[in-house]
């Protein structure tokens, strides 16, 4: 009984049951093979060529793990923070981020839509609900949401802008601020989840949670050359051959800039109002460098140790074939 109710035990333990069963496979699978062979060839022989199939295996498992980076895979390519800069971002310990201008140094985005002239940043960023596009609504609740809908105008950061009318941004100069160019939200989404992870873990900050900051803009430059707008398919296939054959990645730096909020009041059962950055508070430049991983490291090793063992079991069943035909022929030259 005892036994039984240990059993069960393990039954419900993920991990001790993911080794029993892995086990058990390798077990019946490699135990049945290896018993096969034995039965035939003896223990010994059956060990070496058991064990040098499974590493010829291994081998060509690993090389599809190598070629695709996938299996026992290393780690991923991420994001590194490397300086978190408040206020001035002179002052930086990154020389080149010392190049990025201020955010009060540059035009807002609600500006560069008001003075783009462009139809969809303007329709987008710059037009208000009308009476005739809600006629249900009383007078009242139209000045609300207009008020609600030219206060979201306003506080709009230019990585939006981007993502929305990137030509407005591009004809602004922001895609060359020197090295650095200005990123759309769709761009920034993982480098813009490790600032405010890395930001939140320094309490120092004034942070307590994502309510108390708003994420502004995002900059990059390094890396490699990306495709460039409108690719034709020659432009995709010489960028193909390119990154291809470029040996060497140049190193990637991304600065992520965010900044406090005022404290607004929310009613109970009303909708939390638009975060609006408090100009009082510095705005927090998170430098970080890009961190390619070692994706098909782990799968590299895989393949080549497994390949060195292979090639010494067979060479050990050759040298092993050797002594065997050696022991017969002087067995047959003592008979003559």
């Amino acid at each position: 009984m005892d036994t039984l109710v240990m059993l069960a035990g393990l039954a419900w333990d993920p991990e001790i049951r993911g080794i029993l069963t892995v086990a058990t496979g390798f077990a019946v699978l490699m135990g049945s093979v290896w018993l096969i062979v034995a039965t035939n060839s003896g223990i010994r022989l059956a060990t070496l060529m058991s064990a040098a199939a499974l590493m010829g295996w291994m081998v060509i498992l690993g090389s599809a793990w190598w070629m695709y980076g996938s299996g026992w895979k290393g780690d991923s390519p991420s994001w590194k923070t490397i300086d978190i800069n408040v206020g001035d971002l002179g002052a930086s310990g990154l020389m080149e981020a010392r190049l990025l201008p201020n955010p009060d140094e540059m035009p807002s985005a609600y500006e560069l839509v008001v003075a783009s002239g462009d139809a969809v940043a303007i329709a987008e960023f710059d037009t208000l609900p009308s009476a005739e596009d809600n006629p249900d609504i009383s007078a009242e609740e139209l000045a609300a949401l207009q008020a609600d809908r030219q206060l979201r105008n306003e506080i709009i950061t230019r990585s939006e802008l981007a993502a929305v009318a990137r030509n407005v941004t591009d004809a602004a100069g922001l895609r060359e601020l020197g090295p650095w160019r200005l990123l759309a939200t769709t761009e920034a989404g993982d480098a813009q989840a490790q600032a405010a992870a890395d930001v939140l873990a320094h309490p120092d900050l004034g942070f307590a949670s994502s309510v108390d900051y708003k994420l502004l803009d995002a900059y990059t430059m390094g890396g490699k050359p990306a495709l460039q707008d409108d690719p034709n398919r020659w432009d995709r296939i010489r960028h193909w051959i390119t990154s291809s054959a470029r040996i060497t990645h140049p190193t990637r730096y991304t600065v992520v800039q965010l900044q406090g909020v005022l404290r607004q009041e929310v009613a109970p059962g009303e909708a939390p109002p638009r975060p609006v950055v408090d100009p009082e508070e510095p705005v927090v430049s998170v430098v970080m460098v890009r961190d390619l991983g070692w994706v098909r490291l782990r799968p590299a090793l895989v393949t080549i140790g497994s390949l060195l063992v292979f090639l010494a079991l067979c060479y050990w069943l050759h040298v092993r074939d050797k002594e065997l035909m050696e022991r017969r022929r002087e067995f047959e030259a003592s008979k003559a």
